[in-house]
């Protein structure tokens, strides 16, 4: 227990081992295998569970007469014959990114032809062309496949109008071939949920978990007020009496953020021959350290990391290490997590994701295509991000787009970004508003689990943190104006 002016607080129970799911020790790392072995892991993993709803859903399809039937492999569909496939998307789109493209000519020394193809410089584009440069997409070119180990096949039809697809999803599509090599889709199944525990609820275990996301904090910050007063109200100074409820304080990425001044552009002739220059910046670590460090005293906290943070940029990410913490490290009630990470407080078990995952999977649906140049400026800052989130857990893969446009460790056993188990909270940082739903996830055996979802703003945009009920999984936006 810790204590807050003179009362006892509360202690959260969680499981004194962090989970393993995501951890990725250096020492044990190869970089001998190739991607696909993650696409072979996801695809065996849940072509199983997408076929057991499925056969299920479909067992009473009619489609022009005739039931459909499974076919086992996408080259094997007949023509003119209702069927239903299995496999993983692949999304072609005109601006998403081509890494080998890029290096090959780099290598070649064709360094006004890959700026026109990593910048897109010397093609006249309006501001909405820009807009859909950033989010990899141009409606009238998207195309969406659907492949294994076969081969390929080009989807179509209206029914993929209103869903939220993007590469490396495991998905089965009911349907028929049209014409060779074009399956007209008319209807989708994802995969059945992976199972949910059962939480262990106790009235000792209640409490409030604090989530902050996106502290940003560095040295040119000049406006120390809001993180001065963040700090002051968890510790009890500001008269608030829902913080001696708080058990613990959950920081979701981006603790710091990168001095600009100190960020070197690189050329495009040495951006794959040169080593990254360290955007490290010394005195924001020490201020985040200290801060932590006079939080600690009051109450537990579990850092995950962030883009912004001092860690490698693939997922995923490791814990910060502990020699950025001198101070903080040295108390057992501070935690480093990897990024996502599964987490157990209070008998709940916690998927958390610091939320470059839902980031990058904006970039494939963003902005509206009904965007106009009148409202283009605000359409992603107001954006809601619940669906995306939501169709995550739907999808039953955290990262779908690692390793594609998502930098990632190349596992050669397994995909952690595969959910093997649905947590009871899922909860993503540095997104630009609070949201929070519940989506339920139907299983073959009629059971429905339900997943809190909650969308964490980043702190030093809004000046707002998040604060979860354990008990009845409520969430309350807190917002410290001054």
């Amino acid at each position: 227990m810790t204590t807050i002016k003179g009362e006892f607080r509360k202690s959260a129970a969680g499981d004194s081992f962090l989970d393993k799911t995501f951890v990725n020790p250096a020492k044990k790392r190869s970089y001998k295998s190739q991607f696909n072995a993650i696409y072979t892991y996801r695809s065996r993993e849940l072509k199983k569970r997408v076929l057991k709803l499925a056969t299920s859903k479909w067992a009473d399809a009619n489609i022009n007469g005739k039931k459909p039937k499974f076919v086992h492999k996408v080259l094997d569909v007949p023509f003119l014959e209702p069927v239903f496939i299995i496999g993983t998307t692949l999304a072609d789109m005109k601006y998403k990114p081509n890494v080998l493209k890029e290096v090959e000519l780099s290598v070649q020394g064709h360094f006004k032809e890959l700026e026109e193809l990593t910048t897109g410089s010397g093609i006249v584009r309006n501001k909405i062309d820009d807009l859909r440069k950033s989010s990899y997409s141009d409606p009238k070119t998207d195309r969406l496949w659907l492949e294994d180990e076969s081969g390929r096949i080009l989807l179509t039809g209206d029914h993929l109008l209103d869903k939220i697809l993007v590469t490396g999803l495991v998905i089965g599509v009911l349907g028929m071939e049209i014409e060779s090599g074009i399956f007209h889709v008319v209807d989708i199944i994802y995969p059945e949920a992976a199972p949910q525990k059962e939480i262990l609820k106790s009235s000792e275990h209640k409490g409030k978990l604090l989530l902050c996301s996106g502290l940003n904090y560095n040295g040119t910050v000049s406006d120390l007020a809001k993180y001065e007063l963040l700090k002051n109200w968890i510790l009890g100074e500001l008269g608030d009496d829902r913080v001696s409820n708080i058990v613990e304080m959950m920081v979701v990425g981006n603790s710091v953020d990168i001095l600009t001044e100190k960020q070197i552009a690189k050329s495009e002739s040495v951006k794959y021959t040169e080593d990254f220059v360290s955007n490290y910046d010394k005195d924001a670590v020490k201020y985040i350290d200290d801060y932590f460090y006079d939080i600690l005293h009051s109450i537990p906290i579990s850092i995950l990391p962030g883009t912004h943070d001092v860690v490698e940029a693939g997922l995923p990410k490791q814990p910060i290490h502990h020699s950025l913490f001198h101070k903080s490290s040295q108390r057992a009630n501070f935690k480093r997590l990897t990024d996502p990470s599964f987490y157990d407080i209070n008998g709940l078990r916690i998927l958390t994701s610091a939320g470059e995952n839902i980031n990058d999977i904006l970039k494939y649906i963003i902005p509206n295509i009904n965007v106009t140049e009148d409202n283009i400026d605000n359409c992603i800052s107001t954006d809601s991000r619940l669906k995306v989130i939501e169709s995550s857990l739907l999808w039953q893969i955290v990262a779908p787009t690692a390793p594609d446009t998502l930098w990632c460790y190349p596992f050669d056993d397994r995909d952690p970004f595969t959910l093997v188990e649905t947590p009871h909270i899922y909860i993503v940082g540095n997104q630009p508003n609070f949201e929070t739903s519940i989506v339920e996830l139907k299983r073959k055996n009629g059971e429905v689990i339900t997943v809190r979802i909650i969308a964490v703003p980043e702190f030093s945009e809004t000046n707002s943190c998040v604060l979860l009920d354990l008990e009845s999984l409520q969430c309350e936006l807190v917002r410290f104006d001054y």
